[in-house]
């Protein structure tokens, strides 16, 4: 009886051992610049020139974390939202703008179990962004600016197996205005 009260004292500790540590990951997706063609306008001084209401591009990610505890985990990010571009009328003349953004930060995780190897989880830190827009043609110009700002999401994550996971989560950084759709990878060590 002894021998099965500490198997499972020990089986439990081993489970409970899986779902924490440290992983890292990697991700691919869609970045979706919701006001994009309202800051080209801006950046140029004409409103209404161009007149798009958002851009999306690639976007890749990579992040590194620490599960701490079954529900809970830190993570630090990097992101790279690619690069938008469109086209306008300035004063009857063509002109070209293009907006980056990349941005790094940490936030903060809260998992749940849906079943042994399905979990959703939210997320919510804030990002040092880097924002370059850029315009050519009609009016030349150029804007450069960081900001820290929240950084919000939602996510699925299933356990493969072996320390390997897939996760698919959509976020949104708030003051950059971007929505960002991903899938990608993990491994927990």
């Amino acid at each position: 009886m002894r021998a099965i009260a500490l198997a499972c004292m020990f089986w439990a500790g081993a489970c409970l051992a899986q779902d924490t540590g440290f992983y890292v990951g990697g991700a691919l997706g869609q970045a979706s610049y919701r006001e994009v063609c309202r800051d080209f306008d801006v950046l140029v001084g004409a409103a209404g020139a161009f007149g798009c209401a958002s851009k999306q591009d690639t976007a890749g990610k990579a992040f590194a974390g620490w599960r701490f505890h079954r529900y809970f985990a830190a993570e630090l990010s990097y992101i790279n939202y690619g690069e938008v571009q469109a086209q306008g009328t300035v004063s009857g003349a063509t002109a070209t703008a293009t907006s980056s953004v990349t941005a790094a930060g940490l936030s903060a995780l809260g998992l749940l179990p849906l079943g042994e190897r399905v979990w959703v989880f939210g997320r919510l830190g804030l990002l040092q962004s880097k924002t370059r827009a850029e315009s050519t043609g009609a009016v030349v110009a150029v804007d450069e600016h960081g900001e820290t700002e929240l950084h919000a999401g939602i996510g699925g994550l299933v356990e493969l197996g072996g320390g390997w996971g897939l996760r698919l989560e959509y976020e949104r950084l708030n003051e950059t205005r971007i929505d960002l759709t991903t899938l990608g990878v993990q491994y927990l060590f």
